[in-house]
C-alpha cells in the first residue's frame, strides 16, 4: 500500500452538487478542480468544498487547508431525509473540507473523519496536472464492465 495521497479531480461539465467556486464571479462556468484526499488502501475519506478553475489553484487551496488543519472545527450532521451522517470541517466559520459519502453508523462518520485528520499531514500532493482525474461524461451503467458490455 502507498502513503495517503491528495489528488485532483476535474470535469467539464456541470460541477458536483453542493459544491461552491472559489471565484463567485465564474460560478456559471463548467470547467472546475476539486481535491480528494486517499488513504493508503486508495479510500476517499473526503475533498474540498470550495471548487476552483485551475488545477493550481486547487493545489494552492489544499496546502493551505494543510497549514491550517489545526484550527478546524469538526461538525458532524444528521441528514434531514434518509439515514446519512456526514461530516465537515469548518475554517471561521466558512465550510472548506467535507466528508466524501455519508455514513450509516455515527461511529463511522467519526472513523472517517479521524482518517482524514490523519492523512492530510502526510498526505503527498500529486499536483502534476497530468495525473489529474477528469470526470467522465459518459460514466458507464454501475456495474457494466466495458469491456464485455458488447458481448452483453
Amino acid at each position: 500500500m502507498s502513503d495517503p495521497r491528495v489528488v485532483f479531480l476535474g470535469g467539464d461539465d456541470s460541477a458536483p452538487q453542493g459544491l461552491t467556486f472559489a471565484d463567485s464571479a465564474h460560478d456559471d462556468s463548467s470547467s472546475w478542480v476539486m481535491w480528494r484526499v486517499l488513504t493508503a488502501n486508495n479510500r476517499d475519506v473526503g475533498r474540498c468544498q470550495i471548487l476552483h478553475h485551475e488545477h493550481a489553484d486547487s493545489v494552492a487551496d489544499f496546502m493551505n487547508f494543510k497549514a491550517h488543519v489545526e484550527r478546524m472545527e469538526p461538525v458532524i450532521s444528521h441528514a434531514q431525509v434518509g439515514v446519512e451522517w456526514t461530516w465537515s470541517l469548518l475554517l471561521d466559520e466558512i465550510p472548506v473540507a467535507r466528508s466524501s459519502r455519508g455514513y450509516e453508523r455515527l461511529r463511522e462518520c467519526h472513523y472517517s473523519l479521524t482518517q482524514f485528520l490523519n492523512a492530510v499531514p502526510v498526505a503527498v500532493v500529486v499536483d502534476d496536472p497530468a495525473h489529474m482525474v477528469r470526470q467522465r461524461r459518459d460514466h458507464p451503467i454501475p456495474g457494466t464492465f466495458e469491456p464485455l458490455a458488447d458481448a452483453l
